[in-house]
Order: C-alpha cells, then structure tokens, then sequence
C-alpha cells in the first residue's frame, strides 16, 4: 500500500476527549497507555453487515494507534519508514488497542463509520518502535563548511595551500561536508562580515585563520635535515549570524631533507591535528538548534496531536520528537529542531499555533515553556 493510500483510507477525529463518567475506558492505577478517540470506515456492503462492521471497527482501531504512532514518531521518520510502520505496527492493531468501546456507528452514503475511544498501551508500543529504530532523536548531522586559511612560510605568503588541503581531508573523513566559497567572499574581507553575507541554506560553518610555518634552525642538529614547526589557527563562524562558534589552534612539527618539504610536512600535519578539535561541533550545533519545548495544561492527547503536525509545517522547524508526555497531569515535553529561528519567535509561533487560550509561560536559553489554557481552567 502507498504512502498516499495509507493515510486516505484512515480518518483520524481531532476530538476533545470528555472524560465522561459512563464511560468504560479508564487506565488503572500504574497502567500505561493513552485514551483517544478515533473513527474508522470501511466500504458499505449490504449483503455482509458484520463483516462491514468489523472491518470499521479495524479501521477505527488502526486510527487510534495511528494517533498515538503519530505523536511518538517525528515526522521526518514516519515518511522515510512509512513501509516499516505499515508492516509491523499497523498490521497488528489489536494488540496494541487494550480495551475500547464504540461511541457511534451507522451508515453514511456508500462507507460505514465507527468511532471509538480506545486505551491504547504506549509499553508495547513504545518497545516495538524503539527495536525498528524509530525513536531515535532527530539530529542536525554534519554540517556544510568553508576552509579559508592565509598559509606563511617564515614570513612570505605561501598560495600551495598545504594546511587547507589537509584540514579538508580529514574533515571529509570525518564526514563533514566541505564546500566552496561564494565568488564574492574575498581573503581581504573580515571575516565575520564575510559569514554575515552568505546564506545559511548553501553552507552553516565559515572556518577562517592563519597557518604560518617557521625554521627552527635546528639543521645542524638534525645532521642537515630541515627542521619546522606549523602553526594553524582559525575561528569557525556561524553563517547568517556572523557568530564565532569556536576557535582552534594547533602546532606540528615537521623534519625533511629540504625546507620546502619540512615546511609543508610540519602544515600539513598542522591542518590535519586542528580538524580534531572539530569531531564534537556536530553535537554542539544540535545543541544549539535544538529547543526544549514543555507544555502544560493540554487538555487531551489530541490536542497534542493535531499540536505537532502543525508544528511540523512551520517554516524553521525541522523537526519534532516527543520525550515524554501524562495525560493525567496535561504535560508534554518536546525536543524541537530549528532553523534560522530564535527560540523567542519559535515560541510565539507555537502560541499561534495554539489560539487564544494559549500563552508563553517563560524562555531561558533554549528552554520554552508554554501554558495551553487559561488560568484556572
């Protein structure tokens, strides 16, 4: 089945659960799981009535799962492991479904429509997501980076580029992507103007220093080889911003039959020891991109539900994945990934998002919490 057939053939009520007394679904003490409300159809056939009803009903139940799946699994992964999803969750939806009842149900024209409210096990759910892989946080990867580094030898330019070159490699190796300078990006601009002008969407990082090579005057020593020692240091600019994510320094030595060779083997080894001290950036910049989002007073999971999938449309949000989430206290917590979006302006998205009832509690660094109703309500 498609991705397009799968989510038309389930209908999924973004209805406000009542918490009504008669009803028969209610999570026991220390019992895991969530109540939502979910409808089902199925294609009406007058001439096996039970068989429309029950393949309703299964319809009604796989939406409740849905729901659930939709809210724990981000959005990104939910369309890259749609087939996954399909196969070895949905498929079986009555295992997860604990205990239901139906709210309505009837012929409407050529479908039949059930609507449940449904305690599906997040336990269960939660194990066979996590051993597919699925709940796994979302992360920025390796980011796109520019080298431009001004290479001396003793105190004459040097346009071999030996430190560059290396510090390339072995950020390739690393798996960061290195690319090209924009045309107008000169050597004699300063350099955080420089990050300034270039769009963040063509490349994040701008690594901008010195390498500089000098004679140690030790040929004597060394029984006429030459002997350097390399020197490179630079500062890694966020583009867009023009702010300085962090500055690297590193020294090497190198020993050759010739100056030339000890000059750019002592800059290469030079270029190549600093992209150490650049293997955790990609963890840094997660951090930062990240938004630890906390909502409090949702009054039904399907607010949180219908909450997300908006999220997930706004410009700047790349991705959103739940951390946790009790229904009986009405909070949420959500680790959001943003782009070019200030943690300020994310939250007051999200208010929009929301409505009326909703507003900023508090934002403190990359921490955003927000009420979703109104005091005393």
């Amino acid at each position: 089945m498609s991705l397009k057939s799968w989510f038309s053939c389930i209908l999924i009520s973004a209805l406000v659960i009542s918490g009504c007394a008669t009803s028969r679904i209610k999570k026991a003490a220390n019992e895991e799981g969530e109540v939502v409300v979910a409808e089902g159809i199925s294609p009406y056939k007058a001439d096996d009535l039970p068989g429309t009803k029950a393949a309703s009903l299964a319809a009604a139940q796989r939406s409740a799962v849905e729901l659930v799946v939709g809210v724990y699994v981000n959005a990104k992964t939910r369309v890259e492991k749609a087939v996954a999803i399909e196969q070895s969750i949905l498929a079986k939806t009555s295992g997860y479904v604990k205990r239901y009842e139906i709210l309505s149900e009837g012929r409407d024209g050529e479908w039949y429509k059930t609507k449940i409210r449904a305690l599906v096990s997040t336990r269960q759910l939660h194990e066979d997501l996590d051993n597919l892989g699925l709940l796994k946080e979302p992360s920025v990867g390796y980011p796109r980076v520019a080298v431009q580094l001004t290479e001396y030898v003793g105190e004459n330019e040097n346009h071999d580029g030996h430190a560059a070159h290396a510090l390339t490699q072995a950020l390739l190796n690393q798996g960061f992507k290195v690319v090209n300078l924009p045309p107008l990006a000169g050597s004699d601009q300063d350099p955080v103007e420089t990050a300034k002008g270039i769009n963040h969407k063509s490349m994040e990082l701008y690594l901008s220093g010195i390498a500089r090579a000098q004679n140690l005057g030790y040929d004597q020593t060394f029984g006429g080889m030459s002997s350097y020692r390399a020197s490179v240091t630079f500062r890694v600019i966020e583009t867009g911003s023009g702010e300085v994510v962090a500055t690297v320094s590193q020294v090497a030595s190198g020993l050759e039959a010739t100056p030339d060779l000890a000059a750019s083997k002592a800059l290469e080894k030079a270029g190549e020891a600093a992209s150490h001290d650049l293997a955790t950036l990609p963890q840094e910049l997660a951090k930062r991109s990240h938004v630890d989002l906390t909502l409090s007073g949702l009054k039904s999971f399907e607010v949180l539900s219908a909450f997300e999938k908006s999220l997930t449309s706004e410009p700047g949000v790349k991705d959103v994945f739940l951390r946790s989430y009790s229904q009986e206290s009405g909070v949420a917590n959500l680790d959001v990934l943003i782009d070019q979006v200030s943690p300020q302006e994310f939250a007051d998205r999200c208010v929009k998002i929301g409505g009326a009832d909703w507003s900023v509690a508090q934002v403190s660094g990359h921490s955003v919490q927000l009420s979703t109703s109104q005091a005393g309500k």
